[in-house]
């Protein structure tokens, strides 16, 4: 069943949200196909004042809100010690 969204009384309300079907991994990942619906097909991103915006970048932060250059993933086992590959 397709989501459907719905007002204060359980009507559809006039204007369903976008949506793009999304098929993940190609196969050749040694995993198997996963479609799923994106339902961000109509976002908008908005500015304080509700103008529209471009979306900005992805930009690490420091627990000051400094900027800073993301570390490279690191891979930990349960008992929180880092994983070492190979």
């Amino acid at each position: 069943m397709a989501y459907q969204r719905n007002d204060v009384n359980c009507d559809p309300v006039g204007s369903q949200p976008g949506s793009t079907t999304v098929n993940w991994f190609s196969g050749s990942e040694g995993w198997s196909t996963v479609t799923f619906k994106n339902w961000n097909a109509d976002f908008q991103a908005r500015s304080v004042n509700n103008s529209t915006r471009t979306p900005g970048t992805f930009q690490a932060r420091s627990v000051n809100n400094s900027t800073r250059t993301p570390s490279s993933y690191q891979r930990y086992d349960i008992t929180n010690n880092a994983v070492q590959d190979g």
